[in-house]
């Protein structure tokens, strides 16, 4: 009997005990240092890549899968018979989902579709958790899918950056371009908005920067339950502890279907730099 499976890609950035629970497959998209090209998350290990991202005179560059690697990726899961629910980066800061079209259309399938999650990290993380729970229920294609859309509308990620300038390098800062040449002190707290990085708010210094997010994520969720949470830290751990404490204060365990501390992959590390402190969710579903 055939079976659905979630294919996503690693800026996902899933803990790997789920991936292999829910039979998730990863498509690594590539970090380009120098004249060497790595798979995110394969080659290069995010222990190994900010150490060496914070000596770096020239920093890294990214770049999504090519469409060939899609088509050897969902050929061998066609070829059992199988079905594929594709979920991935926002095509506002990555080429991925359009890699994964050309692919689609190079097979001519119909037994694959291809999801846009506008986000990365674990909010696209848990897009992909979602669906592929429901695809061990022996769920259609189409069942996946329509979860898969739903949970698109209700994730979110509020984060805070320590400098702009990895932002600003990779090309990826979009509307928070505004931000550049602002007083030092000054922390943005960024988000994604159709897709794309962008500005939500501005505060003085990191603790504020720290709480304004813990407060913009509340108001945000709302009466929304259950909730899937993932506090996201790079080279902030203390900050992550602080920020789960504080949200333990505010949901009850009941609330909350899983709540995980997480890292970021070396690609989207490659634009965020080190100190990254983030809120990423799925409410409601």
């Amino acid at each position: 009997m055939s079976k659905v499976v979630v294919v996503t890609d690693s800026t996902a950035y899933i803990p790997d005990q789920i991936t292999e629970e829910l039979d998730i497959r990863v498509i690594p998209l590539h970090v380009v240092w120098g004249d060497k090209v790595y798979k995110d998350n394969v080659d290069l290990k995010s222990d190994v890549f900010y150490p060496m991202l914070k000596k770096a005179k020239d920093l890294p560059t990214t770049s999504q899968p090519s469409p060939k690697e899609f088509m050897d990726l969902y050929k061998s899961i066609l070829d059992h018979g199988d079905k594929i629910i594709s979920i991935h980066i926002s095509s506002g800061i990555s080429g991925t989902t359009n890699s994964a079209s050309q692919a689609k259309e190079m097979l001519a399938s119909q037994d694959i579709e291809i999801i846009d999650s506008r986000s990365t990290g674990m909010a696209l993380g848990f897009v992909a958790v979602v669906a592929a729970r429901l695809a061990l229920k022996n769920a259609s294609l189409q069942e996946c899918k329509a979860l898969a859309k739903k949970a698109v509308e209700n994730i979110d990620v509020f984060f805070m950056v320590n400098t702009l300038e990895y932002l600003h390098k990779g090309g990826r800062i979009g509307g928070a371009s505004a931000l550049l040449g602002s007083a030092l002190d000054l922390k943005p707290i960024l988000y994604l908005k159709d897709g794309k990085i962008e500005s939500y708010e501005k505060v003085r210094t990191k603790k504020k920067a720290i709480n304004r997010i813990i407060e913009i994520s509340k108001e945000k969720i709302g009466t929304r339950r259950p909730l899937h949470i993932a506090i996201i830290q790079v080279e902030a751990e203390e900050d992550a502890a602080y920020v789960k404490a504080e949200l333990e204060k505010i949901y009850k365990p009941e609330d909350i279907e899983e709540f995980m501390i997480t890292g970021l992959s070396p690609v989207i590390g490659t634009h965020t730099g080190p100190g990254v402190i983030a809120i990423s969710y799925l409410a409601g579903i």
